[in-house]
């Protein structure tokens, strides 16, 4: 099997475990306490690594063995991940499972960078597109099944076993990688520090122009997002009061929005200037949480999140496209990591907010998206990434 599949196969299998794990924890987490704030904690705790690490995270990847970094990851998630339902249903306190989540959260952005570098890693320029595509469907697939497959694991074996096949995932992912080499041989060139490798990165981060206004005008957008998505179940649950199996369907429809997006993007990607894709998919993510502010419709919200959730995985396949086709090898460590934290260094915030802005009033937090998706659609215009032109321009 070829590098890029394997890989790729390692992503779907993993990505099929996390959705367990993310369809789980909430529920719960919700069967230990009923609060929104407890659960824009809980959000906090997986977006709090990003904040405080993920500045530095990229320069060990450039630094030191990247497969050694990756398999010492992947392990400590396997035993993470057996913990979680032990402190759960053993009625430990909550400040410990949050801590536990916490730890989740920072060997999961550690396996996340380095696997977006050896992805990279195994392809050429032009193939970015199309990987950033399939990424995105794999990603989607996930969504759309994973729910259901959760549901059927939560009735079948418990959660302890959907626990133990997510923790069996990253075995197959050690093995994905175990035999990993770069598509270029690295060139020779004197070990430098962590700190010298960390400040070139920084460095040619913040001389790049498209590069440095992409990762501002996701920031802002992010902003948005990471005022809707931690409060998305709660909403669901506790204002509107949805049962747990439409919980599922909202989020398989959803998902199955992301995938006919992933295939468009597929088809089209290529042949659309990436500028135009920039403002345009930024308008239609807008319109998606305009629809959303009728919370009195679940069909008018779940209508809303599948076009937000359309036009995000496009989003989100431009900018890994953009970011690893301008940055050199030497740099994507630090440039991955770190273009990752800026655009959601205000999650664990943003996540604690959120819980408070949804007891006042459920409305604001699709206001505040609203106001970001806008405020980031002006900042491509007017920083001319709205020019950008194919990824054969690049050079």
């Amino acid at each position: 099997m070829k590098q890029k599949n394997k890989l790729l196969l390692g992503y779907a299998i993993s990505g099929l475990g996390d959705q367990f794990y993310t369809f789980a924890i909430p529920l719960l987490m919700l069967s230990r306490s009923h609060s929104a704030v407890v659960m824009g904690l809980l959000t906090a705790m997986e977006y709090l690594p990003t904040a405080l690490f993920g500045l530095i995270i990229g320069s060990f990847f450039d630094r030191y063995s990247r497969k050694k970094i990756m398999l010492t990851s992947f392990s400590m998630q396997i035993i993470l991940i057996l913990l979680v339902p032990v402190l759960i249903n053993k009625s430990f306190p909550i400040w410990l499972i949050i801590l536990l989540i916490f730890g989740l959260g920072t060997f999961d952005l550690i396996s996340w960078t380095g696997y977006q570098v050896f992805i990279a890693e195994s392809v050429t320029t032009e193939e970015l597109p199309s990987v950033s595509g399939l990424m995105g469907l794999i990603s989607s697939v996930q969504k759309t099944f994973g729910p259901g497959i959760a549901a059927v694991v939560i009735n079948l074996i418990h959660y302890v076993g959907g626990f133990i096949l997510d923790a069996l995932s990253f075995l197959y992912l050690a093995f994905a990688i175990k035999d990993y080499r770069p598509l270029k041989k690295e060139k020779s060139s004197p070990r430098k520090s962590l700190k010298s490798t960390s400040k070139e990165g920084f460095k040619f981060l913040l001389s790049y122009h498209d590069i440095r206004w992409l990762i501002i005008s996701f920031f802002v957008a992010n902003i948005g997002f990471q005022a809707v998505v931690p409060m998305l179940t709660f909403i669901l649950k506790q204002t509107m009061h949805v049962s747990i199996s439409w919980i599922s369907i909202f989020f398989t429809i959803s998902s199955v929005a992301s995938i006919l997006g992933n295939f468009v993007y597929l088809r089209l990607g290529k042949k659309l200037k990436l500028g135009m894709q920039l403002v345009t998919i930024g308008m239609l993510i807008t319109l998606g949480f305009t629809v959303m502010l009728e919370l009195n419709s679940f069909i008018a919200v779940a209508i809303g999140y599948a076009i937000v959730s359309f036009g995000s995985v496009w989003a989100q396949a431009n900018f890994f496209t953009i970011i690893q086709a301008k940055t050199p090898d030497e740099y994507k460590g630090v440039i991955t990591s770190t273009s990752t934290t800026l655009t959601r260094i205000t999650g664990p915030l943003m996540a604690l907010i959120s819980g408070f802005l949804v007891k006042i009033e459920p409305h604001l937090i699709f206001i505040i998206a609203i106001i970001c998706l806008g405020v980031s659609a002006v900042v491509s215009v007017t920083s001319g990434l709205s020019r950008l032109g194919k990824l054969d321009s690049f050079k």
